[in-house]
């Protein structure tokens, strides 16, 4: 079941609301419809959610009893056997061409993998206590709000919250504002840039390549981040209260704030369970180097198993040092426009090899863009350039703070006219929403590939 499907919008969601309201969110009934939710398409994938569930719940209950190099042990035992779940169906082909078996990885595995390894390892670390109520640890993996595409919410940020999360009034309304928000990244403008980004695959000239590049940029921004909106939106109907995970990443000013911006909680989780446990940047520059190199070669891997995932990886490393190492003299000195300018373009070339299949389509797609065995322009490309050019506007408008900047002008001049009026607007954004659900054919979320 996903977010953006009539199921979900009208029957699934407002039914668990109104009974888990009934309920007063009784933990128990969200862990049950969270079951429920996520063995919709596949009830066999829930049976491996339930063993990773009860793996993690014993092996943090042994580190009770456990002492030294017996606790570390289990905790190394338990990460391998989950990493080697993730290993059988993600990476096998890949690593192994001559094993031919062929495996559909569960929906989520990698994202509620690493919310068992955050509860494990908060667990060892002394973060947080084990947790005895198995609902409640079922309730944190879990959690149909996360539990396909995240956002990855460590055990640490959500124990105190497993036992406390009544309804507020304040809190769901606004969830049901993040839901609408994200409902309309996602069905207006992502499966709109999706449908013209496709078109554009046709076309090979340099017009095209640089319009293949901007779409996809644009679409998967408003789609992960339209599913992330959806998420925190639903959490907070529950109660639950989960950090933001984008903030406007295509204002960034450098490759390093943009990945302050960019898909948080992954960024967090390499951070606290990777770099950190590492070294850091704490023990000189060849081990903050090598430590660079190792966060985002696996950020490249969680990714997908193919090169592009890991060139794409190791592109962010390199640029990462660079700015540390080279630009950081005197890039206080830069206009700011030149900055974003700067960081805009090397995010693009970014997204080319994240979109492509193969390094090869990649090279060449860039080779285009920048006149290299391509002519100026095709039709393909201005056809598609001018019947989505109010659609691109657009997008690139909400790429910008500027919703947020406008709610704040009406709710401060209006006051509570300006929020009733903001309220008949997301109503209608709601429904226009639907209807273009109802309309146009079903696109799946493009991280539920990840």
């Amino acid at each position: 079941m996903s977010f953006n499907s009539l199921l979900f919008v009208f029957l699934f969601l407002p039914v668990s609301v109104i009974l888990s309201f009934v309920c007063k969110n009784n933990n128990l009934f969200i862990v049950l419809i969270s079951f429920l939710f996520y063995a919709w398409g596949n009830p066999i994938s829930l049976v491996l959610l339930i063993l990773y569930i009860l793996l993690n719940y014993f092996t943090a209950l042994s580190f009770e009893k456990a002492e030294g190099k017996q606790r570390k042990i289990t905790l190394i035992i338990a990460i391998v056997v989950q990493v080697a779940v993730l290993f059988i169906y993600k990476y096998l082909d890949f690593f192994l061409p001559f094993i031919k078996v062929e495996l559909h990885a569960p929906i989520g595995l990698s994202f509620f993998t690493f919310s068992c390894l955050s509860y494990l390892l908060d667990v060892y670390f002394g973060k947080c206590n084990a947790q005895h109520n198995l609902i409640r640890l079922a309730l944190y993996v879990s959690f149909f709000g996360k539990v396909t595409m995240g956002p990855i919410v460590q055990y640490n940020e959500m124990v105190d919250q497993i036992d406390n999360h009544p309804f507020q009034i304040d809190l769901f309304c606004d969830g049901i504002k993040k839901l609408c928000i994200g409902l309309t990244k996602k069905v207006i403008l992502a499966d709109s840039l999706s449908l013209v980004h496709m078109n554009l695959m046709e076309s090979q000239s340099v017009l095209g390549s640089w319009l293949l590049a901007i779409t996809y940029m644009l679409q998967i921004y408003f789609d992960f981040s339209g599913y992330s909106d959806m998420a925190i939106g639903i959490g907070e109907m529950f109660g639950f209260k989960f950090k933001q995970n984008f903030n406007y990443p295509y204002i960034a000013t450098s490759i390093q704030d943009f990945w302050r911006r960019w898909h948080i909680s992954l960024s967090l989780w390499f951070r606290d369970y990777i770099y950190i446990p590492l070294g850091g940047s704490r023990e000189g520059n060849n081990k903050y180097i090598r430590n660079i190199f190792v966060v985002w070669l696996l950020t490249g891997l969680w990714h997908g198993a193919n090169w592009t995932f890991i060139v794409w990886g190791l592109y962010f490393a390199v640029l990462l040092l660079f700015e540390k190492f080279v630009l950081k003299k005197f890039w206080d000195k830069v206009p700011k426009f030149i900055c974003h300018i700067y960081t805009l373009f090397l995010v693009l070339i970014s997204w080319i090899f994240f979109m492509s299949d193969s390094l090869s389509s990649a090279f060449q797609c860039i080779l285009h863009m920048f006149g290299m065995q391509a002519s100026l322009l095709d039709s393909v490309a201005l056809f598609n350039l001018k019947s989505s050019f109010i659609l691109l506007v657009i997008s690139i408008l909400f790429c910008l703070p500027i919703r947020d900047k406008i709610e704040l002008f009406i709710c401060s001049k209006w006051k509570q006219k300006g929020m009733i009026g903001l309220v008949v607007v997301y109503l209608v954004v709601f429904l226009v929403s639907v209807s273009f659900m109802i309309s146009s054919s079903f696109h799946s979320f493009l991280y539920f590939a990840f």
